[in-house]
């Protein structure tokens, strides 16, 4: 994926494509449901970003993200994110807000080390304002200084912005950030859920759940994609789970239906 993303951002017209993409504030959300392991209910919402009409590779969201951090593009591309996430949460009725739980949005690295885009947070985010939001601290990317690192996430805790580490154990999220960080919960990646069925894949993602454990923070598993990988899961004490087999990405008007379909326990359960 690296040798690609450095290819395409040779490219004009990738680049071009998504400044002038993000110059219109274009992109668009879709909304990932995440289930508690214990009974099957909404638990939280993953927000993605999502290029309307994507036709290209480099239109997917895994190649166009990574280029936005090669080209210094991730502060604003993150702020737009939040930004019309806070403006479609708060266009919801109150009770269907607080139904679906907390909304992680991703965030880089870069991001975070970037003083403006850490104003405009401050800005967007208030106390009153905040809505239940996890920063998930996507792993493609350095924090050149774990120390400043650790004062800005505790900054955001006051104004009610949790961290969680996204896909651990891969990239950049290294156990090292995991303990320098004040982190809430850790994210298990679909690549290690794949690999559950393998003695050492199994291992791997036993070894991550009792980390997280031990340091009482909550555990999300990402990519699920059967019930056996559910049931896998929920009896290794893993707390939340999101894939395709639960619910693929939604629409908001899709969420709202499903939020306002179910009962306490989802039907696949």
């Amino acid at each position: 994926m690296v040798d690609f993303i450095t290819e395409i951002s040779r490219q004009p017209e990738p680049l071009a494509a998504l400044q002038g993409l993000m110059a219109t504030n274009g992109l668009e959300l879709a909304f990932q449901p995440k289930f508690r392991c214990l009974d099957g209910a909404i638990a939280g919402i993953e927000v993605l970003a999502r290029w309307p009409g994507a036709r290209y590779t480099w239109q997917q969201p895994e190649y166009f993200v990574r280029l936005a951090e090669q080209q210094s593009l991730s502060p604003t591309l993150d702020l737009q994110v939040l930004t019309k996430t806070q403006e479609t949460l708060h266009a919801l009725p109150a009770r269907l807000r607080n139904a679906l739980g907390p909304v992680s949005v991703n965030v880089s690295a870069h991001s975070i080390m970037d003083e403006e885009f850490m104003t405009d947070i401050k800005r967007l985010f208030t106390p009153t304002k905040t809505s239940n939001i996890h920063f998930e601290l996507t792993e493609t990317a350095s924090l050149f200084c774990l120390k400043r690192a650790c004062e800005i996430f505790t900054t955001l805790s006051r104004l009610g912005i949790s961290l969680s580490i996204d896909d651990f154990l891969q990239g950049y999220n290294t156990p090292e950030v995991l303990d320098a960080l004040p982190a809430k919960e850790i994210k298990i990646d679909r690549k290690d859920i794949a690999r559950m069925h393998e003695r050492a894949g199994f291992r791997r993602v036993a070894a991550m759940i009792t980390i997280a454990k031990q340091k009482r923070l909550r555990i999300t598993a990402e990519g699920i994609e059967n019930e056996g990988q559910w049931s896998l899961l929920k009896s290794m004490g893993c707390d939340f789970c999101q894939g395709f087999w639960l619910s693929p990405p939604l629409t908001v008007d899709e969420l709202s239906a499903l939020s306002e379909s179910m009962t306490l326990h989802h039907p696949k359960y």
